[in-house]
């Protein structure tokens, strides 16, 4: 009886101990994963701050924007102004502890009139498709202009003369960064990258917002955003 009481005991005695290994195991990666969660919500939360207050100076400001917008080498967007910037944010939940999910910053630029766009017919469904894409506005309904084409060989239409900019941060707490999607931030189209937590702090946020007013001509290299997309004509 005694020998089998040791026997089982120093069975039990093993599975305890890998039993502790485990527990043990599991609370490094749940401390690990904490901390990969405050730090990126931290990230979001500094995200916030910087163009909810941004946006509040800028619309008060309304300055003039010196970049251009090119939808070629004729269609242009020029003289922009600075209109109307919100910032926001949502939670992934309604609770008072809930993480961050995302940040989003948009900003309007306004050009002082109409933009003409001339187009050959053949290249009639690319230029929707762009227009639709870039968050343009044509002043005629795409679809009726086909409908009632002419035999002439170019189309044309004017854009409303208004660009939205669009930034999204959103929270990937699965492996602790935060991706950033961009829309005609640095010329028309979209781009997307992904972002430690760690980057995002007042410089990076400073160099974002100089070049959105025009004040830099490039942003920072640190973003490691690529120029945006557009069609070539």
């Amino acid at each position: 009886m005694n020998q089998s009481n040791t026997e089982m005991s120093s069975f039990l005695t093993e599975l305890a101990g890998e039993a502790t290994q485990k527990l043990e195991a599991q609370r490094a990666q749940q401390m690990d994963q904490q901390a990969k969660n405050q730090s990126v919500n931290a990230a979001l939360d500094r995200a916030f701050q910087f163009f909810n207050l941004f946006a509040k100076h800028l619309n008060a400001l309304e300055p003039e924007v010196p970049r251009i917008y090119a939808f070629d080498g004729k269609t242009q967007f020029s003289r922009l102004k600075w209109k109307k910037g919100v910032a926001d944010f949502r939670k992934q939940s309604l609770a008072d502890n809930a993480l961050l999910d995302h940040v989003f910053f948009q900003v309007r630029l306004d050009a002082p009139e109409p933009v003409m766009l001339t187009r050959r017919w053949e290249q009639y469904e690319d230029a929707r498709k762009d227009i639709e894409a870039f968050g343009l506005k044509p002043m005629a309904d795409m679809h009726d202009l086909w409908r009632n084409r002419s035999q002439r060989a170019n189309f044309q239409v004017n854009l409303e003369p208004v660009i939205m900019v669009r930034m999204l941060f959103h929270g990937n707490y699965a492996d602790g960064s935060v991706n950033l999607e961009c829309n005609n931030l640095d010329g028309f189209g979209e781009v997307k990258t992904r972002l430690k937590p760690e980057l995002l702090q007042p410089a990076i946020f400073d160099g974002i917002g100089r070049f959105l007013m025009g004040r830099s001509n490039s942003l920072p290299q640190e973003l490691g955003l690529a120029h945006c997309f557009s069609r070539n004509f």
